[in-house]
């Protein structure tokens, strides 16, 4: 298996070739894995030639502009080279109401819709019966915390928050989680086949079950009741959610099973979280987080912290760095406008030469109190982490 493309020997169906323009977002990897293996399981064979293909497949995200613009340039390679093929488009990009994508031969298939593959190809295994736990370097990067060791299960797609910068919401919407049944399915398989550490996938963990009249605490708590042999990972932990079942999480954190969470708190400023529409006490977060690490020291507590958002201060950011000495391990990730956002039409923005400082100076904090543990991302496009002692300051 190579780094873009996977061979399978049965072309009965036809031809299938593979561009991916998102690989660091696991939710994205788990979808467009399952999406290729329905291919692949259905008689239907990966090429490595455009021009050898019926079907191109191209996976797009939406989390920023930048990757909106390089999402739309595999489209754009895809049709220039696509005469005659079936275009498929998938992931986040795929969802949003853009200008242009809506063309002749081209299918857009969103997250939440997988199963639309089962009505325009044809098949033997639908899509949703098909197996994606397992991630490769073909489809995906590992991030914090998580990586090809992971057995992931999906909970739930869609969040209920509505953070003032964020494109993923006006793609996937409303909550839909999955039934507890079906995630217990999936971890009595992977214990089976003998994983022990299991990620929990969603847009944001917290969200799951507020459609189903449930919680993310009864559902770990099912979860746990299977056994001790195994761990958890928890991908994207609303902050406010350790306020409001903070309780139930000590009982969870105090098993010893967390392995891992990711608590994207984003800024250390209430004023900040306040234009982002993050509606929770920041102080009050940090201090749960400071008791739930004397519960459970094994666990690695994550975070996010987007920097460089506009109205930012110098103090603002100060503050963010602050906050950041309660993780383990922290991602500063650079504020950028996406179109359509509340937060686009925030003025003024942070001056271009204040922007770099203050990249130079995360970096320098992140080489100095968590080296080798934390990260600064100026542009989701890079393909090596902005860092002052490393080459790449596009």
């Amino acid at each position: 298996m190579n780094e873009n493309h996977l061979i399978a020997r049965d072309t009965r169906r036809g031809t299938i070739f593979i561009l991916d323009a998102s690989k660091r977002c696991e939710p994205s990897a788990f979808l467009f894995t399952r999406v290729v293996q329905f291919f692949l399981a259905n008689g239907y064979a990966a090429v490595n030639e455009i021009g050898d293909s019926e079907i191109i497949l191209v996976n797009t995200c939406c989390v920023t502009e930048d990757k909106i613009a390089t999402s739309w340039a595999a489209f754009e390679y895809a049709a220039a080279r696509g005469n005659g093929k079936r275009i498929i488009l998938f992931g986040c990009m795929a969802a949003l109401p853009l200008p242009g994508l809506q063309r002749e031969g081209v299918i857009c298939i969103g997250p939440k819709n997988l199963a639309e593959l089962d009505i325009h190809f044809p098949h033997h295994k639908p899509v949703n019966s098909i197996s994606a736990n397992r991630l490769t370097p073909a489809f995906y990067e590992p991030g914090q915390g998580l990586g090809y060791g992971d057995y992931f299960l999906m909970i739930a797609q869609g969040c209920s928050n509505r953070c003032s910068y964020c494109n993923i919401k006006r793609a996937k919407g409303e909550v839909r989680s999955e039934p507890a049944e079906a995630i217990f399915q999936q971890l009595r398989e992977g214990l089976s086949r003998g994983a022990r550490d299991f990620a929990l996938l969603a847009d944001d963990c917290a969200s799951y079950g507020s459609d189903l009249g449930t919680d993310l605490v009864q559902l770990l708590e099912r979860l746990l009741a299977d056994g001790r042999g195994f761990g958890l990972k928890l991908g994207y932990l609303y902050p406010q959610f350790l306020l409001t079942q903070f309780d139930g999480l000590r009982s969870v954190f105090s098993t010893g099973q967390i392995r891992y969470v990711n608590i994207p708190i984003q800024s250390g400023s209430q004023r900040i979280l306040e234009l982002m529409n993050r509606r929770y006490d920041v102080d009050a977060v940090v201090e749960a987080i400071r008791q739930l690490r004397k519960i459970a020291p094994q666990t690695m507590f994550c975070t996010h912290i987007m920097i460089n958002f506009p109205t930012e201060s110098h103090h603002d950011f100060l503050r963010s760095l602050t906050v950041a000495d309660g993780f383990d391990e922290v991602v500063f990730l650079n504020y950028s406008d996406n179109r359509g956002t509340p937060a686009a039409r925030l003025l003024p923005k942070v001056a271009e030469p204040e922007v770099r400082r203050r990249l130079d100076l995360a970096s320098h904090y992140a080489n100095r109190c968590k080296p080798g543990r934390s990260a600064v991302i100026k542009d989701f496009n890079c393909s090596v982490p902005y860092n002052l002692l490393g080459a790449d300051r596009r």
